[in-house]
């Protein structure tokens, strides 16, 4: 009788069980009709989500509640942890319920809002801001500096004041940071008793916010610093000064890739050669950069089986990795690798582009539409039976797992070559989570003759063929019987901008036809599918139906920001010189005066994130300093500078005057801060290269040019019939003579030309001073 009461009552537990189960996954919030990936990953939490819409300030006003603001991204590692910590806990959920509105932002889709209440939370942190607060927790805004999760509280009228990152959910937990849970109840007991008092003190805490930047605005337009050479140098010295002898990098741990230094850095060489400066100043500078590809090339930061960058290391010597892949980051790398191979040819430089273009192509890109998503995520699943995702897990190996995999000699050669160890070979400083404990991540120095003597191979050759057996048979079981980590399969217009410049630049040095195709349909997707036919404005984003495989938006599209307009005004200009297309140059010429009307401040005299339509944005801010992805400021400089020869419209290098006057105080006092923008100012003062071909056949002429790097270049090919760059360059016409029969050479510096050229020979002479070789 017992025994049948036990059973029975077991059945019942998992008829419960199983029918919370169902209900929970009945349950769905408002984010499940919304497009972000990441929005829909938060769809099935028990948290009443709001998207940024309308509705949810709304009710925010009309119920007197604050507005828990949570920012992320959905291959965002500590996301997902609050996630799992706190979102999907149904104590947490009823608090936030309860008391707050609770939305959700894709900080890729919806840059402008994680812009604003990101600068609140950087300088809130200096204890400038939310001191009416501090009793509740010090500790929460210790450390500043920002990252994602971005947690803010709002009040109705979305202004922050109360702000912090990842906490996890009780204050019993680890990580030395306050609970989650405990903060709300405090927050909330904060307001209940002294609302007035908070919307005050936010009040007057955006209000500083805009004071400051409106001080630092005028200070820079009526101060006396003039950017000089000085300031360029100082770049240089600084990252000279910082510089990781022995691995590459700047500074120590965690080390990040940072192309804009290389771009910087390779310009300044080449800069340095054209104007006689030290010869040592120019090997220093592409020492640098060379060391730090080669080393991150064979570092476990680049996924040596599958190929493609990881985010950042963890370690000085690029070992172990923050592991998702983010297309930002194969653009720039492309663009570092593509201009390294073009001055030193170095093979391993060269074969690392190759592969990094292997993988974005297969794994990011859409085989139909052309465009390239955005990011693979660091976490998944161990193995098909798994259900707790690991940081790592698809990229990482255990020594046992080797040795089951691979003939027995080739497990000793494979893991000797990688540094695999029995224990792994991860250090547990790296790993606090234990994630990654007995696995290895695989990384070499690249000696293979040390290799070859060790285990008494003939040659170099057969451990090519050996590791690359071994690389084919764990990969093949990788993709067969591990889960892939998450997409992100959102099409966003400025990192897909990114990466047609690094196909375009890997196309010109490799001459690789198939490559320009690439970058080809990208900009063809971009031109489709972000450009809104009703207002011919840009798009931020759009997003793909894998069912239909149709192109989807969202209900509001979103129009560009300033990045996605100067990265892909830049691709237009990159891809032209690969492909000669003028079209190409009147698109960014088109999309170069929207920028102007929609962005350019007159006061200020430089471009704003956002365009200020839309009355949710309480701040409209500049972004000056390069981060992960290059400033759009500093870019729009190089576009301005560059579409200003190719069209001869002498407004666009007006407004570049005035943006380098504008941003004056920074470049003096900090360059090192900006490298792209003074990396564009270094090529205006050094004077821009112009190259005017008219030939019946001028592939030997484009061959040459396109292999070599010479950054301060302007090359525009006449070989072709039709030429709508005409209709605005009215000065081309003095270049034609009407036929193409005879080949003529025109090089021009700054409009004033020297005597045309008949012959390559006599071309290459005139041009070979201006490009730096190394060995």
């Amino acid at each position: 009788m017992y025994n049948l009461w036990r059973a029975r009552n077991v059945s019942l537990i998992r008829l419960a069980v199983r029918m919370a189960q169902q209900e929970q996954q009945r349950f769905a919030n408002r984010l499940a009709n919304e497009k972000s990936s990441y929005l829909q990953q938060h769809a099935h939490n028990p948290v009443n989500w709001y998207p940024w819409c309308k509705d949810a300030f709304e009710k925010s006003r009309q119920e007197n509640k604050p507005i828990f603001l949570s920012i992320g991204y959905s291959t965002c590692h500590w996301c997902h942890v609050m996630e799992h910590e706190s979102f999907e806990n149904a104590e947490i959920a009823k608090i936030l319920n309860d008391h707050y509105i609770s939305i959700k932002v894709d900080r890729e889709e919806r840059p402008d809002v994680d812009r604003v209440y990101m600068t609140y939370l950087q300088v809130s942190s200096t204890g400038s801001f939310q001191i009416f607060l501090v009793f509740i927790y010090e500790e929460a805004t210790k450390g500043g500096g920002g990252g994602w999760p971005l947690s803010v509280w709002l009040t109705p009228q979305l202004q922050p004041f109360f702000s912090g990152t990842y906490f996890p959910p009780t204050s019993e937990h680890q990580y030395g940071r306050p609970g989650f849970k405990e903060i709300l109840l405090k927050l909330n007991e904060a307001w209940r008793t002294k609302s007035k008092d908070i919307i005050d003190g936010s009040k007057d805490a955006i209000q500083q916010l805009t004071t400051a930047m409106e001080k630092q605005s005028a200070s820079s337009e009526n101060n006396s610093d003039v950017i000089t050479n000085t300031s360029i140098q100082t770049c240089f010295a600084y990252f000279a000064n910082d510089f990781d002898d022995d691995h590459g990098g700047f500074g120590t741990s965690p080390k990040f890739p940072q192309p804009v230094n290389f771009n910087f850095l390779l310009t300044h060489a080449v800069v340095s050669h054209q104007s006689k400066g030290k010869p040592d100043t120019a090997k220093l500078a592409i020492d640098m950069t060379q060391l730090t590809l080669k080393k991150m090339a064979l570092g476990g930061i680049n996924d040596q089986l599958g190929k493609g960058f990881h985010r950042y290391s963890t370690d000085k010597r690029w070992h172990v990795p923050h592991f998702e892949k983010m297309l930002y980051d194969q653009g720039q790398i492309a663009v570092a690798l593509a201009d390294t191979y073009a001055i030193t040819k170095d093979e391993l430089i060269g074969e690392t582009l190759r592969d990094l273009i292997s993988y974005v192509q297969r794994d990011l890109c859409h085989s139909q539409h052309g465009g390239f998503y955005c990011a693979e995520d660091a976490d998944s699943l161990p193995t098909k039976v798994d259900k707790r995702k690991k940081e790592g897990a698809f990229y990482v190996w255990s020594y046992d797992e080797l040795y089951q995999l691979l003939p027995e000699k080739n497990a000793q050669i494979f893991s000797y070559y990688y540094q695999c160890k029995k224990n792994g070979n991860v250090d547990p400083m790296q790993d606090p989570h234990d994630e990654l404990k007995n696995q290895n991540v695989l990384i070499t120095d690249g000696n293979l003759q040390a290799t070859v003597e060790k285990f008494q191979l003939a040659n170099t050759n057969e451990l090519k063929k050996i590791l690359a057996e071994c690389h084919q048979i764990l990969l093949t079981y990788r993709n067969e019987n591990r889960p892939r980590p998450h997409r992100d399969e959102k099409f966003l217009a400025s990192w897909n901008g990114l990466m047609i410049s690094g196909l375009a630049r890997a196309a010109c040095v490799l001459q690789e036809r198939k490559y320009t195709q690439l970058a080809e349909q990208a900009m063809n997707f971009i031109r489709t599918h972000l450009i809104d036919p009703a207002t011919q404005r840009l798009l931020r984003a759009c997003y793909i139906d894998q069912k239909t495989h149709e192109i989807q938006y969202t209900d509001s599209k979103v129009n560009g920001f300033l990045d996605d307009y100067a990265f892909v005004i830049q691709a237009c200009i990159d891809l032209y010189e690969t492909n000669f297309d003028e079209e190409l140059l009147l698109f960014a010429y088109d999309l170069q005066k929207q920028q102007d009307e929609f962005f350019w401040d007159s006061n200020k005299n430089r471009y704003l994130s956002t365009d200020g339509k839309d009355i949710s944005i309480i701040l409209r801010l500049s972004e000056d300093h390069d981060g992960a992805e290059p400033s759009p400021n500093a870019i729009a400089s190089l576009n301005l500078l560059r579409l200003g020869h190719y069209l001869a419209d002498t407004s666009l290098h007006d407004r570049l005057r005035l943006l380098f006057k504008s941003y004056s105080r920074q470049l003096s006092k900090v360059p090192m801060t900006m490298p792209t923008m003074i990396r564009c100012f270094e090529m205006y003062t050094q004077g821009m290269n112009e190259i005017v071909i008219q030939s019946s056949n001028s592939e030997e002429i484009d061959r040459y040019i396109q292999t070599s790097y010479l950054p301060n270049k302007i090359i525009i090919n006449l070989s072709k019939p039709n030429h709508k760059l005409l209709q605005y360059n009215k000065h081309l016409t003095s270049f034609m003579d009407g036929t193409n029969e005879q080949t003529r050479i025109f090089l021009c510096k700054n409009f004033q030309c020297q005597l045309p050229v008949t012959s390559f020979e006599d071309f290459k002479q005139k041009l070979d001073p201006l490009i730096l070789t190394y060995k």
